[in-house]
Parts: structure tokens; C-alpha cells; sequence
């Protein structure tokens, strides 16, 4: 290693040369894998077992020469001849063969093995169930699994939705109605708005063989509703020709946040048109009119905003639809040029133009699941961004909620309020007194749900857990 010095007279280190000149790398220590908690008890077993085996089979020869020496020159009374020394020397090598047989065979040479073959085993009957494992030992860790944190929608449920009710032009229908039952001006808009405010990748295509149900392309929810539409007799794609998607001036992506989705239209006039669709209750309070059977927008009074609540979205949610509120508001020309970047004072002052409830049913195999879980010690809380009545009802369907149970099922906002001190920070022991109890998270953000789980990613008696996830289905 030679050293120099620079213009200022520092010194530097210099890199040793290779053999073509050019300065060695430095080698990056890598990092030692470390060893899983099974194979670290059974290390240490393997040490005491050899420890044992060690002294038993040091106390074997010792005992074996000790017979040897009382009954040949005490019981049988022999002389010790300079001859038989060879005879002597013969039976200690016997004995000291004895002992090593015996540390041999005490030493559990196969015990390693056996847990790589079982973990083998497992991995191979993951497989089976199309869960690929790239690791052995995350069987070992995920069998020391004490709680599961599962979303909902494409997990419990099959991820594939319809509108099986609708509350349109004042008139709660429990299923979808005929199309001449609604008023042909609220039918318009209600067509015009799926068809522009749905991801135009979204679509309704027609089923693989006959007899089978139509595939839904994108986003389930917006199939849904693309569904309706057909439902309604109305052709979806009619609009999306007349209207194609760089035709639309505004699009309001959905967010977690505002949970809502919004698209402007620019009408021939100059004036501006926007459709908007999200959660129920949270898209409600932004309406202060709604349409009713005659086809005009009415006053939407608080008490009123109240009573739907009450009897319609949380009809629906009681029996784990999924509500989906559909607006639109009108921007006059005479008003101005809006601020488009100010969203919370663009998505005000709308019009209702329906509430539709849509229905994932629950996948056949989770309550099963869900009670070899239970039966097993696991716990399994749900986490999702639903309405809690809808989640509850989900909930109880899969059996996770449990009648004459202690349990607690609170929403996103309540979490945070509970866990966090008066300085906003996360408390562990804040968490510990609602964590067993907590059974439904639901109106949770994925910050939240990252909350969940990494608020309780404790080892426990030095068993290592799941780490927590950065991507929620």
C-alpha cells in the first residue's frame, strides 16, 4: 500500500495494482446468512447431544478398562506378564473402539437434514396450492404465524362485482330496474356519467364459451358499474365512441384520500360539465341537490342527506354491498374559468344523481379457511377501505366475526386517534390495549393498513415475524 499527497498537501491512501495495473476493488464483506430459530435450537441440541455422547462415551472405556484390570488381577488373580502386554494393549484398543462407537452414534448427524427435507416437504405441498416459496425457512416462520391482516375485496371476496340494488329518482329498487321506470333525463346522465368517469381500459367483454358470465377487464368496480349500463338496455361504448378519451378536459384519478373519481366534460358552449363517483356517505356531504322521479334537481337538506344514510346506504351495507354514490355538477360559462387545482372546492356543490349498491360475494372456501385459522390460535383481522356496516356484514359471512364475541371493529380514523398520543406519534402501549380485540379496520387508507401491521411486527420468545408489507391487494 504506498501513500501520496495532493496540491494541499494531505496525504492519500493509495489502491494497491493489480496485475494488469489497473487498482484492486475493494471485496464487500458479505453479509453471513444468519440461522432460523429451528435451526438454531436444533444447533444447540446437536452441541448438547454431542457433549453427552462425548462424556458417556468417555465413562464407557473408562468403565470397560476398570472391569477389565479388577477381574483380571484381582477376581482371577493373574500376574501382570511383560508378554501378555500385547494381549493388554489389544483389549484397550477394543474398549477405546467401544467408546468412539458410542460418541458416533450419540451425535445426531442426521438431524439437520431431516428439518431440510421437512421444510422440502412443505414447500412441495405450498406448491400445490399455487403459493411458490423461494425461501425454506419462510415455512418455518410463517408456521410461528399468530395473526393474519386480510383485505377484503379480491381476498375474501371473488373481485367480482354487480349492482344488484339502486336508489334512482327518489325510489329505493332492491334490484336493478327496467329502464322505463326511471325518467329519461335521469337515465342520460346516469349512462353519460358510467360511460366518461369509468378508466376506458375497463371493460365488459363477452364470455370465453357459451353459457358462461361476461369477463370484466380493469378496475371491478367500475365493471360494475359498466354493467348497469348494460343492464339499462344502454350501450356503454356508444358513449365512449361519441366521446372519446382525449376528448375528456379534466380527470380527477380515484385516491385513497378523497375516496372519489371525477372527469370534466367541456360542453360546445365553453362551459363545463363533471361526473363524479365514490363512496356513498363520504360523496353525499359534497351534494346539495339531488335529482328525483320527475327528473329535476331538488334542495338536498341535511335531514335529508341523513335519512338516505339511514335507510338506503345503510340498508345496502347491512348486507355487504358496497355503496356507490353517483354525482354531476354543471360549471356556467357565466362564472368564470374554475381553479382546477383547487379539488376540494371543485368537488362541492353537486348533484346525486343515484346511489347503486354492488355485491362482491364472499369466495366459497374462506369461512372454512378462516375457522382451520381460528382452530389453529390464528387470529384474522380484515383491513379495508369499505364502509364499516359493509365490512361487518363481509365479516360475519366469512366468519371472522363471531356471535356473542368480544370484539372490536372501528374505522381508519378512529385507529389513528386511539394509537396516537397528543404529539401524533404511534404508542406501542396504546396499540396493545385495542390489538386484541380489533377485528375490522375498515375506511383505512394503505397508510393505515401499513400502520396495522407494523405496529405489531414484535418478536415474540425469539420467534421472528412476517416483515410488514409495502403492497396491499
Amino acid at each position: 500500500m504506498e501513500a501520496g499527497k495532493n496540491k494541499d498537501g494531505a496525504t492519500l491512501e493509495m489502491q494497491p495494482l493489480n496485475e494488469d495495473g489497473e487498482p484492486e476493488k475493494k471485496k464487500k464483506a458479505l453479509p453471513k446468512k444468519e440461522k432460523s430459530v429451528l435451526q438454531g435450537k436444533l444447533t444447540k441440541l446437536a452441541v448438547q447431544i454431542g457433549r453427552a455422547g462425548l462424556l458417556m462415551s468417555a465413562l464407557t472405556v473408562i468403565i470397560l478398562i476398570t472391569r477389565f484390570l479388577i477381574d483380571t488381577f484381582w477376581i482371577q488373580g493373574l500376574p501382570w506378564l511383560q508378554e501378555c502386554v500385547s494381549i493388554y494393549v489389544q483389549f484397550l484398543v477394543k474398549f477405546f473402539i467401544i467408546g468412539v462407537t458410542v460418541l458416533v452414534v450419540a451425535v445426531p448427524e442426521g438431524l439437520p437434514l431431516a428439518v431440510t427435507i421437512s421444510l422440502a416437504y412443505s414447500v412441495k405441498k405450498m406448491m400445490k396450492d399455487n403459493n411458490l416459496v423461494r425461501h425454506l425457512d419462510a415455512c418455518e416462520t410463517m408456521g410461528n404465524a399468530t395473526a393474519i391482516c386480510s383485505d377484503k375485496t379480491g381476498t375474501l371476496t371473488m373481485n367480482r362485482m354487480t349492482v344488484v340494488q339502486a336508489y334512482i329518482a327518489g325510489r329505493h329498487f332492491k334490484r336493478v330496474p327496467e329502464p322505463d321506470l326511471i325518467p329519461t333525463k335521469i337515465l342520460d346522465l346516469l349512462i353519460l356519467g358510467i360511460g366518461v368517469n369509468c378508466a376506458y381500459t375497463t371493460k365488459i367483454m363477452p364470455p370465453e364459451r357459451e353459457g358462461g358470465l361476461p369477463r370484466q377487464v380493469g378496475n371491478k368496480t367500475e365493471c360494475a358499474l359498466l354493467g348497469l349500463s348494460l343492464d339499462l338496455n344502454r350501450d356503454y361504448q356508444n358513449v365512449r365512441n361519441e366521446i372519446p378519451e382525449e376528448k375528456l378536459f379534466k380527470v380527477y384519478t380515484f385516491n385513497s384520500v378523497r375516496k372519489s373519481m371525477s372527469t370534466v366534460l367541456k360542453n360546445f358552449d365553453h362551459s363545463y360539465r363533471m361526473f363524479s363517483k365514490g363512496a356513498a356517505e363520504i360523496l353525499l356531504k359534497k351534494c346539495c341537490k339531488i335529482l328525483t322521479a320527475s327528473g329535476e334537481a331538488k334542495v338536498f337538506k341535511p335531514k335529508d342527506r341523513e335519512h338516505l344514510v339511514k335507510n338506503v346506504i345503510e340498508s345496502m351495507a347491512s348486507e355487504g354491498l358496497r355503496t356507490i354514490c353517483l354525482a354531476y355538477r354543471d360549471f356556467p360559462i357565466t362564472d368564470g374559468e374554475p381553479d382546477w387545482d383547487n379539488e376540494a372546492e371543485i368537488l362541492t356543490r353537486l348533484t346525486c344523481i343515484a346511489v347503486v349498491g354492488i355485491e362482491d360475494p364472499v369466495r366459497p372456501e374462506v369461512p372454512e379457511a378462516i375457522r382451520k385459522c381460528q382452530r389453529a390460535g390464528i387470529t384474522v383481522r380484515m383491513v379495508t377501505g369499505d364502509n364499516i356496516n359493509t365490512a361487518r356484514a363481509i365479516a360475519s359471512k366469512c366468519g371472522i366475526l363471531q356471535p356473542g364475541d368480544d370484539f372490536l371493529c372501528i374505522e381508519g380514523k378512529e385507529f389513528n386517534q386511539r394509537i396516537r398520543n397528543e404529539l401524533g406519534e404511534i404508542e406501542q402501549e396504546r396499540i396493545d390495549k385495542i390489538w386484541p380485540k380489533l377485528r375490522v379496520l375498515a375506511r383505512s387508507s394503505p397508510m393505515d393498513k401499513h400502520t396495522l401491521v407494523k405496529v405489531d411486527w414484535r418478536p415474540v420468545q425469539g420467534v421472528p415475524c412476517l416483515l410488514p408489507v409495502d403492497y396491499w391487494r
